[in-house]
């Protein structure tokens, strides 16, 4: 293995050692001893763990990853992290080793599945949130630097600008790309803290509000109670909009010093077509739980347009009455989240790009079939899309339904109905956990078989990483025990 990878390993559980640091804090401020107790155990494990790893690593590494190698980090990461934020979970003895596990992939991968107990006190639910926070970080920070590198050929290349393009996954590109990326997701995390302040929230509340928005994490605490009204409700979707649209474009302009350059986001078609299908879904929830006799015509729109942005953002952060909502409105809401917000987001999903280029590479097959000598090229905002990404795009939504499909199967098995199979499986691969509340509660997802809860958090990760990255680590991983013929 290159070493390199265990240097970034190394690194990413020193920062999240360094994060708990902050609910340790905020335990011995408050006087949890027991929480206290537990994040101090956990801090020197995992700071520990990340010296030894880049003690190793620095007898020498070399500068890049090669594809396998960067598929094999963006895999490993998400287990990694999440076995390290799953201690003080275990320790604090709030879930037994699978759930501490489970709660905590489902964190860092921005999933937010609701799997703590209710009597969990508040530096815990601090470091849920935080963890989350975390999540969202690596999911950017990966984004742009690692992943266009092994699956750039899926989209996310051909969105990013030519200064933001990476072939080599080099370890000074890695370093750039991470204080960048830091500095404006901390800021944007800010402006939100101050507005759900100003709102009337306490800071405690308003800490844990802005990191599961801005994240997409969508999960605050098990038996949060939010009601889609006044200016708290009015942050929360600037908050997942924001984090849902293409944060490589916010880059893109702070990097030039371009206020204007803000202007690119609205002018990319991407951006467009998620408002277009956010109105388009709004107005038929709404005026479906308006004839069901739900709401008045007010908040029915309002009610709506939450939810619509929240799961088509994939944070999947739910207001209390939505649980008794017909399942017509809620398979709606499940085809938000499949879909997905834009490609350089955070959010989960196939994505908007992919889907653009889908049903124009459909309706070009449509020209020709009418004209068969007629060149048609396919365009996303004025560039030619090559050949190359239509066809590994058409693979990639082939591979994409494929696993959902085996999913349901396997799921299945553990004797869920049709509804909560489809629940849990599309919750997972889309990052949107707080969609297994649909027809499930918080006991029942506990009470998963730990079989399913581990596949379950394979699933997760496949959703951040993309199925293709994946499958090239099988391969890869295949591959070498031929060559050893084992």
């Amino acid at each position: 293995m290159n070493r390199l990878v265990l240097l970034l390993m190394g690194r990413v559980i020193l920062m999240c050692s360094g994060l708990q640091l902050i609910p340790f804090g905020y335990s011995l401020y408050h006087g949890y001893e027991q929480s206290a107790g537990a994040f101090a155990a956990s801090v020197l494990i995992a700071l520990l763990a990340g010296v030894w790893l880049i003690g190793m690593a620095e007898r020498g590494y070399k500068e890049s990853l090669s594809v396998l190698d960067g598929a094999a980090f963006l895999a490993v990461c998400w287990w990694v992290m999440s076995i390290f934020g799953g201690l003080p979970y275990y320790i604090d003895g709030d879930l037994g080793i699978a759930n501490a596990f489970f709660d905590s992939i489902s964190c860092f991968t921005t999933t937010g599945v609701m799997d703590l107990p209710y009597e969990a006190d508040n530096a815990i639910i601090l470091w849920r949130s935080l963890s989350q926070w975390l999540g969202g970080y690596m999911v950017l920070l990966l984004l742009s630097t690692v992943l266009p590198g092994t699956s750039g050929c899926f989209g996310t290349a051909f969105i990013l600008s030519g200064n933001m393009r990476t072939g080599a996954i080099t370890l000074r590109r890695i370093n750039r790309t991470s204080v960048k990326l830091l500095k404006i997701y901390s800021a944007v995390t800010l402006g939100g803290i101050l507005l759900y302040w100003f709102c009337g929230l306490s800071m405690y509340d308003a800490v844990n509000m802005s990191l599961v928005t801005i994240s997409t994490g969508g999960c605050y605490t098990p038996d949060a109670k939010i009601t889609v009204s006044g200016w708290v409700a009015v942050t929360a979707i600037l908050g997942v909009i924001a984090a849902g649209c293409n944060i490589l474009l916010y880059w893109q302009a702070v990097d030039h010093k371009e206020i204007r350059a803000f202007h690119q986001t609205w002018k990319n078609s991407e951006t467009r077509i998620f408002a277009g299908l956010v109105l388009c879904f709004t107005a038929i929830i709404a005026t479906h739980l308006y004839l069901k006799g739900y709401y008045d015509a007010g908040d029915a729109i309002s009610n709506a347009l939450f939810h619509v942005v929240s799961f088509g953002c994939t944070n999947g952060i739910m207001a209390e009455g939505m649980y008794h909502w017909d399942d017509v409105d809620k398979f709606f809401l499940m085809c938000m989240a499949l879909i997905g917000g834009c490609i350089g987001s955070i959010s989960g999903g196939f994505k908007i790009f992919r889907l653009q280029v889908l049903l124009k590479s459909s309706l070009a097959e449509l020209k020709r079939t009418l004209h068969p000598h007629m060149v048609v090229h396919i365009q996303v905002d004025g560039k030619a899309v090559p050949q190359k990404i239509i066809e590994r795009i058409l693979g990639y939504f082939f591979m994409f339904f494929v696993t959902i499909l085996v999913s349901l199967l396997v799921i299945s098995l553990s004797g869920l109905n049709m509804q909560q199979t489809m629940d849990v499986a599309i919750a997972c691969i889309t990052s949107s956990g707080p969609m297994m509340m649909f027809h499930l509660d918080a006991g029942e997802v506990r009470n998963l078989p730990d079989w399913v809860k581990l596949y379950c958090s394979m699933l997760m990760v496949i959703g951040k990483v993309n199925v293709f990255t994946f499958l090239l680590i099988v391969h890869g991983a295949w591959n070498g025990l031929q060559e050893r013929q084992w």
